[in-house]
């Protein structure tokens, strides 16, 4: 399995998804939140990462798996989506100039979590910098925890 140990192999990779992904545009933040089956809707605390200019390279992985090209949208993610990120984002764990809280949330937490409760919804948010507010709770609730991060 290939790795990525450098800050500059995690950045060549990085580009690579990007100029996969036709029409890319960056999102000025992203992130997956699960929400247990238990609540009614998306929560702030859903999100408890939230990324931006940093670390974008687990944001262009998720765009891959759900589709998203630009702007604003949430996406509904199944399991298997969440995997198959996962697994394309795993040969950044070689590197330790970067901390991987994605990974490990969506692997070591998310995951696990589904087995519990398989009806969780999981979901991926990306916030473009357009004026016009997208109307999904999911976004208000990513926006809500973007907003104190």
């Amino acid at each position: 399995m290939a790795t990525w140990v450098t800050a500059d192999e995690i950045s060549a990779a990085r580009d690579a998804f990007e100029l996969a992904i036709d029409g890319w545009v960056r999102p000025v933040a992203h992130g997956v939140g699960l929400v247990p089956s238990d609540d009614a809707a998306p929560r702030p605390e859903h999100f408890p990462l939230v990324n931006s200019t940093d670390h974008r390279l687990p944001g262009v992985v998720v765009a891959h798996v759900v589709g998203h090209t630009s702007g604003t949208a949430a996406y509904r993610l199944s399991r298997i989506q969440l995997e198959r990120a996962v697994a394309m984002l795993t040969p950044a764990e070689a590197c330790d100039v970067y901390q991987h809280p994605n990974l490990w949330t969506w692997r070591d937490t998310y995951l696990p979590y589904l087995d519990t409760d398989p009806a969780a919804t999981l979901v991926a948010v990306f916030l473009g910098d357009e004026a016009e507010l997208v109307r999904d709770p999911a976004i208000d609730a990513f926006r809500a925890a973007h907003a104190s991060r």
